[in-house]
């Protein structure tokens, strides 16, 4: 997991420091498992587990969110309005 720190300044020119547990990192690109060669049938059957696991994996991260107090910490933020930003591995 990554961890990103920068400055980040919004439209009304404040700057503060923030540090990002990122979820989503920018991509002009649709990203996913390329499931063609199914048929129909496995198609569906394989979008429904997928969509059964992704309900899951949100149920624990919302868990965690909660642990941690962090409930309605989610934040979108424009690269462009990024500076000294630093990503770490941790």
């Amino acid at each position: 997991m990554n961890i990103i720190t920068f400055n980040y300044t919004k439209a009304n020119g404040k700057t503060s420091k923030r540090v990002l547990s990122p979820t989503v990192i920018p991509n002009t690109m649709y990203e996913g498992t390329d499931i063609s060669e199914l048929d129909d049938e496995d198609q569906v059957a394989y979008c429904q587990q997928l969509g059964k696991l992704r309900d899951e994996y949100l149920s624990k991260i919302a868990q965690l969110q909660d642990e941690f107090d962090l409930k309605n910490q989610y934040r979108r933020f424009d690269p462009s309005k990024m500076t000294e930003v630093i990503e770490e591995a941790v």
